[in-house]
């Protein structure tokens, strides 16, 4: 931004007659030397929402949040090992002043561990910090402050309005700095040294018009007894808005856009994904956006509509393409469900958007977090963490399933003399155990992540092709169908517990609830990219061996009379269908075709047995 030239600007002489004209109010003084009313100024300072904390922020420095309550306060202790980019204000933090460039911690205070009277007041140590060259534009900063007075009004408006207070002309800053340095005098020593700030006479009383004016609402505030139970965020804002009004023109802002950020997030060190509103394009405000953020936006989304935005790769020497953030945006977002091919994040590597027809249905938040997760691949230690989650949730529904299979003996619990032997049979409440604990689990765990677990309609064709492999590995032994059981159920029994119970009480555990849990952080098919194998289908696998070995030796006759041969290939056929079921439920991007193809596969291995 271009900053207009130096005669436009209200100079000391200026404001002094301008402010002698226009009685005590000082925003005259910038309506009649530029000639435009003051309240044209854009309105940069907004609310927005943190977790569940209110924070303020500037449009024009979206990485700095401040956060003001009432009688907030921190130990010293506390205070200097608080994460890095944070700056207390005024007495929050309870010691005194201090300066920790290695880990960018700051406290400008005045009040305790000091002279008073021999330290700058908050808004000039703010002012000296950033005439020193603090880099406010790097990183993420976080600004606290318990009470709104000017000084720390001062304060904060210097740090938020850091980039603007670098393009000001000369005459304009010096005037900054009389404000600035007068306050500070005022609020370390009191008004009757205020001789000690070195101004003017003429600019000194001056300077006290601007500070009454800016302390009307504080006092007003305070006289009716207001002040301690005042809206402080609101307030600051409003405040900041004043100071704006006496130190910029409407001309200041002829290239102003008022880009909101709406989300951010850190992709690496140095570079940020975030998410913004403007009522511009893409290519158009890509000059405003590095203003922003300089350097470090890797990837900007810009929202264009309620559930539409626009993504671009700002910077085109990253190690990643979009193509790697489609792919996790397709994963996480519930409108993509590949119906068509043009619904779903996609484009070119460099710039794309959402899905077209229906818009995405993910939050600001969510997308640049999806787009992390593209770009930061999980680690070993990351993946056998989750995988060490879902085994010890595995194993405790299995457990449990077991347990009850030893101790079912329903015709007795409910004092029956004869119970049909459907539900008298043992494998009858391990399934139904299985059922009940893993759909509960479900219900907390993929309520709002359903499809994520495979609770949605198949896609594609192309996962039929693996139906043979499935067939084979039943054939082979790799799934539950005993030949003693056999011989002593009805075919109805057969075809409800063996056929139907087990195959879908086994694929909602391991395809939906195991697999769902571990491709939340890795890669997994579609119905559109190669095949492979991925984490998520190895891991169930592993588990179903597991699964399927506990079934099979806790048979006494498979226990004594199974040979080696017959163990190993009966692991195998077990290895082969739960990769065949895991291709199909990736590939289908649904948990149906799975069960559906683990059903076809147990009855095949019974009718097999029954014809032998």
């Amino acid at each position: 931004m271009n900053s207009a030239p130096e005669k436009n600007h209200a100079s000391p002489s200026a404001v002094a007659s301008a402010t002698e004209n226009a009685g005590n109010n000082p925003e005259a003084t910038v309506a009649k030397n530029s000639g435009l009313p003051s309240n044209h100024l854009p309105e940069r300072y907004i609310i927005k929402k943190d977790g569940d904390e209110r924070v303020l922020t500037c449009l024009e420095a979206p990485n700095l949040s401040v956060h003001i309550e009432a009688g907030l306060a921190f130990a010293g202790s506390v205070a200097r090992k608080s994460p890095g980019g944070t700056i207390f204000l005024d007495g929050v933090a309870q010691c005194e002043p201090f300066m920790d460039h290695e880990r960018q911690v700051y406290n400008l205070d005045h009040h305790e561990g000091c002279v008073r009277a021999f330290t700058l007041a908050a808004c000039e140590q703010a002012m000296v910090m950033y005439m020193k060259g603090l880099d406010l534009q790097r990183r993420e900063w976080n600004i606290f402050a318990n009470e709104p007075d000017i000084d720390t009004l001062l304060a904060i408006w210097i740090l938020l309005n850091h980039a603007r207070i670098g393009r000001q002309d000369s005459t304009q800053r010096r005037l900054l700095l009389a404000l600035v340095r007068y306050e500070g005098v005022i609020d370390a020593m009191g008004l009757e040294h205020k001789d000690l700030c070195a101004l003017p006479p003429e600019l000194m009383r001056k300077m006290q018009r601007v500070i009454d004016h800016l302390r009307t609402d504080e006092l007003v505030l305070k006289k009716e007894g207001k002040w301690a139970k005042a809206d402080y965020m609101t307030y600051t804002a409003g405040m900041l808005h004043k100071i704006d009004q006496i130190f910029y023109k409407p001309s200041d802002f002829v290239d102003y856009l008022g880009i909101e950020e709406l989300a951010r997030i850190d992709l690496t060190d140095q570079r940020i994904a975030a998410v913004v509103e403007a009522e511009m394009g893409i290519y158009e405000i890509e000059t405003h956006l590095n203003k922003l953020y300089g350097n470090r936006l890797g990837v900007v989304f810009l929202k264009k509509g309620a559930n539409n935005y626009t993504v671009r790769q700002m910077d085109l020497f990253m190690p990643i393409t979009l193509d790697t953030i489609y792919d996790r945006l397709n994963f996480v977002d519930a409108a993509v469900r590949y119906r068509t091919l043009t619904n779903k994040w996609g484009g070119a590597a460099d710039i794309g958007g959402s899905p077209r027809d229906t818009g995405t249905r993910l939050t600001p938040w969510e997308i640049v977090q999806a787009c992390r997760e593209g770009v930061c691949k999980p680690d070993l230690a990351q993946n056998a963490y989750r995988f060490a989650l879902t085994v010890a949730l595995v194993g405790l529904i299995v457990l449990c399933a077991h347990i009850v299979r030893l101790i079912w003996d329903p015709a007795q619990w409910l004092g029956l003399k004869h119970l049909n032997p459907l539900w008298a049979d043992p494998f009858t409440g391990f399934i139904l155990t299985l059922l009940v604990a893993t759909g509960t689990s479900l219900v907390f765990i993929a309520r709002r992540r359903a499809w994520q677990y495979g609770w949605s309609a198949p896609v594609g064709r192309q996962w039929w092709l693996v139906l043979p492999a499935a067939l084979v590995g039943a054939l082979a032994g790799g799934l539950w169908s005993p030949d003693e059981w056999l011989q002593s159920k009805s075919w109805v029994d057969v075809a409800l517990i063996g056929v139907l119970g087990m195959p879908l009480a086994a694929e909602l555990l391991f395809r939906s609830l195991a697999h769902g849990l571990m491709a939340q952080s890795a890669a997994i098919q579609r119905c559109d990219t190669r095949w492979f194998f991925s984490w998520p289908m190895v891991g169930t696998t592993l588990l179903y061996l597991v699964f399927f070995s506990t079934l099979y030796w806790s048979n006494p006759i498979h226990a004594t009379l199974s040979s080696l041969s017959g163990i190993l290939l009966s692991l195998c056929g077990a290895t082969l269908l739960s990769l065949a079921v895991g291709l199909v439920r990736e590939r289908a991007q649904s948990l149906w075709p799975a069960v559906l193809f683990h059903m076809l596969a147990a009855a095949a291995a019974f009718g097999g047995r029954a014809l032998m």
